[in-house]
């Protein structure tokens, strides 16, 4: 108990920033239990990890807007939040509505439980002027449902992995979604690095 008391004094003392790392770190680590559960799961089986790269994908994807496209702007390209530079999906959402880029895909029929995992991250790019009390929300859906959103205006990088349903054999309908929330000028959003990630047993 007392070990647990001084993890949590710690974590109190750290950064916002430096939290986020934590929490993606912990992700990571559910994530690789998971992994050798999986695998002690199927005895004299290889297991690899499986990996899809969305942004090497994004050529294939489907996309739009909720409404009127006017102001969107949507591509792959680099991008800088809070000095850092990383390949993101740009996500510029237009005057009114959303903006939506949908990717389908193959998932392995090898992947085994509890499934994919999302990874990205989240920013408004550098240059953007913020206006006062203002926030970009972003959504993931798969198959229409939304299964993850936040409403933020985030400088920095701010990583999250998010579980999906289980969806072997399946093609996965995947959407990127963003919002202005009313506030179109500067909500310059970008996703960071996202890929789905997942144990295949292989015989």
């Amino acid at each position: 108990m007392a070990e647990i008391e001084s993890i949590t004094a710690e974590l109190a003392a750290l950064s916002s920033a430096d939290l986020a790392r934590v929490r993606e770190y912990i992700a990571f680590l559910r994530w690789q239990a998971g992994r050798q559960a999986a695998e002690a799961e199927q005895p004299g089986q290889a297991a690899q990890i499986w990996r899809y790269n969305l942004l090497e994908h994004f050529a294939g994807a489907d996309v739009g807007a909720s409404r009127d496209a006017a102001g969107m702007e949507v591509k792959i390209a680099e991008a800088v939040v809070g000095g850092e530079r990383r390949p993101a999906l740009w996500q510029h959402p237009p005057v009114v509505g959303e903006a939506r880029v949908e990717f389908h895909v193959p998932v392995p029929a090898g992947l085994a439980a509890p499934g994919a995992r999302l990874r990205f991250s989240i920013g408004i790019r550098d240059g953007a002027r913020t206006p006062e009390d203002h926030l970009v929300a972003f959504r993931v859906r798969v198959d229409g449902w939304q299964i993850w959103s936040r409403a933020a205006w985030p400088t920095t990088w701010q990583p999250f992995e998010v579980s999906l349903p289980f969806q072997a054999g399946n093609v996965l309908r995947l959407t990127f979604a963003t919002d202005a929330l009313g506030s179109h000028p500067f909500a310059w959003a970008v996703w960071g690095e996202p890929e789905l990630i997942g144990v295949c047993a292989t015989p």
